[in-house]
């Protein structure tokens, strides 16, 4: 039976960042006759929206692209922490650029206190569509300085967001150059997550099949941005959305509708035309 694995920005979620009724609905019928559904997503766990956390047609949560998984009535059930040393290394770096960091601990992303503004998103150049969610999910923190200089406990991803596009592309040749214990993807124009090498949506994905005994041919995924490129490899069914970039368009097997045209909804379609529902 098919199994999906969709993405949630720009994908199941709509362009305010909220679920549809018809997406939500469309999930639980599929799951009532067989067909699962499997959240795969940069976000880290606890900002996931709640209403999907709490939807019982939902068993597995594949957060911050990978490097954590969730299983309703488990809990945590994978987690890759980034190295000490080698996150402080990644901090030494990022002095060098203009750059506001978000840590991604433990599936919270935590910020400084003290740069928690829309003036301060407006200079990072966050697209403002992004504000609602930011000021949502975000855990901002006063001791974040100390956070900096060592105390990196279950911290899972780096999100970057760069002032301008020349010190984003440096600092990706950097970790290229300098961090082979890390890799990176990009979900925005002007931004880099980083997490430990051979961490990313492909490889959570795998490893759910390995560990759930799921059948990975049996995956059909969704998604839209490069953070998911890693996942269409990954699998041999993947549908980019209308939305989603040319990356990922050519790679895919399929085009779906776009995020705010309920994909839920196509892929229920989809499976009936296929004579998979």
């Amino acid at each position: 039976m098919a199994i999906t694995a969709t993405d949630l920005d720009g994908t199941l979620l709509l362009n305010d960042t909220t679920v549809s009724k018809e997406n939500l609905e469309a999930i639980k019928r599929l799951s009532q006759k067989g067909i699962e559904t499997v959240v795969v997503t940069g976000r880290g766990l606890y900002e996931i929206p709640q209403e999907l956390l709490d939807f019982d047609s939902i068993e597995y949560f594949i957060f911050s692209n990978g490097a954590g998984i969730y299983k309703r009535g488990s809990g945590v059930v994978f987690h890759s922490e980034i190295n000490k040393k080698t996150a402080k290394r990644v901090v030494e770096l990022l002095g060098n650029y203009e750059v506001f960091i978000e840590l991604y601990i433990n599936g919270t992303p935590t910020v400084d206190k003290n740069k928690f503004s829309e003036e301060v998103f407006d200079y990072y150049r966050i697209d403002r569509d992004f504000y609602p969610e930011l000021k949502r999910s975000r855990k901002p923190v006063d001791n974040f300085e100390a956070l900096l200089t060592g105390n990196f406990d279950g911290l899972e991803m780096f999100d970057l967001f760069f002032r301008n596009q020349e010190e984003r592309s440096a600092c990706a040749q950097a970790f290229d150059r300098y961090f082979p214990e890390l890799e990176y993807t990009t979900s925005m124009t002007n931004n880099l997550e980083a997490m430990n090498a051979g961490i990313n949506k492909g490889s959570g994905l795998k490893r759910l099949c390995q560990t759930e005994n799921i059948d990975i041919n049996d995956i059909y995924a969704l998604g839209d941005s490069k953070n998911d490129l890693a996942m269409f490899e990954a699998v041999e069914n993947c549908f980019a959305a209308a939305n989603a970039c040319e990356e990922l368009k050519k790679i895919s097997k399929g085009i779906a509708c776009s995020n705010d045209e309920n994909i839920m909804c196509f892929m229920e379609d989809f499976y009936k035309k296929q004579g998979i529902l």
